[in-house]
């Protein structure tokens, strides 16, 4: 039987040596001081022994209380990281997923594949022989080598990310059948104008995030594009009610929304930590979202202040249709500066 205290002694007696004699080596210093904050640094877990020759990317959910599509951008940037080195991924969005469901949808149990295709044909993760897990650090090498960090993007990192979608994002059949029926219902063959107006928490400015935009901005942006650019109705997405009343009073019946979708009322809390009786209430605003994405997605022209939602949008109607918006107006007023973290908000 192995001593393991004995062997453990081994160990750190060896690693101070190596410490010692090698202190002079500038690459070694750099790896023990680096360690797992280096990106290049991997460490692979051995769970079976399936796929073997390949490295399983681990992509789990990125979690701290983001929304859908902060989650959404942050798995396109692992998979850049994956498919720059060659390494499979597989994503898998588990409890840390905002959205998640604990009795699982339709007897699926990873969030992911409640509304997406799977990335690659990795079934279990946990019978593969190597296995690198995704991490943060990851996150930051790339941002890092495509300039980009938090809402400041650049079109290097909208063409890395487009180049993911194309790739590997695919709705499932459920999730777009839904979402085709939506657009047919509500828009159909008009030429419409999406509007994206993010209330709610947005409203409270955290650090680092977008300057809230205010709904009389967007209406006039919108009252311009319809005078002189031939529009026929107007998609609102929107998470407050009382959004929906202020344009329905502005643009009347060519104001199209969503009547079932899930939205705050006097609240300055986002409906993405709501709780409902509802039946799968958490997957059901994941759907709803998505839906609201593939309606600005699909939309001849869009308006909305920055956003991960209308970033997404964008990407994918660059992925999928391989077309600009006729007409693109994104209200910027740069990024709140103070000491009002997101992360120490009580959710």
């Amino acid at each position: 039987m192995i001593d393991l205290k004995k062997e453990l002694t081994r160990e750190m007696r060896d690693f101070w040596h190596q410490c010692r004699v090698r202190r002079g080596e500038k690459e070694f210093r750099r790896f023990v001081m680096e360690g797992y904050h280096n990106p290049n640094f991997l460490e692979l877990h051995h769970y079976g022994n399936d796929y073997k020759g390949k490295i399983i990317y681990h992509i789990d959910a990125y979690g701290c209380s983001v929304g859908f599509f902060a989650e959404f951008l942050f798995t396109l940037i692992r998979l850049h990281f994956a498919a720059e080195r060659g390494f499979l991924p597989y994503v898998d969005w588990g409890k840390e997923f905002l959205y998640y469901e604990a009795g699982g949808v339709d007897g699926v149990d990873n969030g992911f594949l409640y509304y997406f295709e799977p990335v690659s044909d990795v079934k279990d993760v946990y019978q593969a022989a190597y296995v690198l897990k995704a991490n943060d650090d990851h996150i930051h090498d790339v941002q890092n080598q495509l300039n980009t960090h938090g809402y400041a993007v650049t079109e290097e990192y909208m063409e890395a990310l487009t180049g993911m979608v194309r790739k590997y994002i695919h709705y499932n059949k459920k999730t777009l059948s839904y979402l085709e029926k939506g657009y047919a219902d509500l828009v159909g063959d008009k030429k419409a104008l999406a509007v994206h107006f993010r209330g709610t928490d947005y409203r409270r400015q955290y650090n680092n995030h977008p300057v809230f935009v205010t709904i009389e901005e967007q209406i006039e942006k919108v009252h311009e594009l319809m005078e002189t650019k031939g529009y026929e109705v107007v998609f609102l997405a929107t998470d407050e009610q009382e959004a929906v009343e202020t344009f329905r009073k502005e643009f009347g019946t060519a104001l199209k929304a969503f009547e079932d979708t899930w939205r705050a009322s006097g609240e300055d809390e986002s409906v993405a930590y709501s709780h409902s009786d509802r039946k799968d209430h958490h997957y059901l605003l994941g759907l709803e979202v998505v839906r609201d994405q593939y309606m600005l997605t699909r939309c001849a022209g869009l308006v909305g202040g920055v956003s991960n939602l209308t970033l997404s949008a964008r990407i994918m109607r660059k992925a999928w249709y391989e077309m600009e918006y006729e007409d693109l107006v994104i209200v910027d007023h740069d990024l709140c500066r103070n000491q009002r973290n997101f992360c120490d908000a009580k959710h």
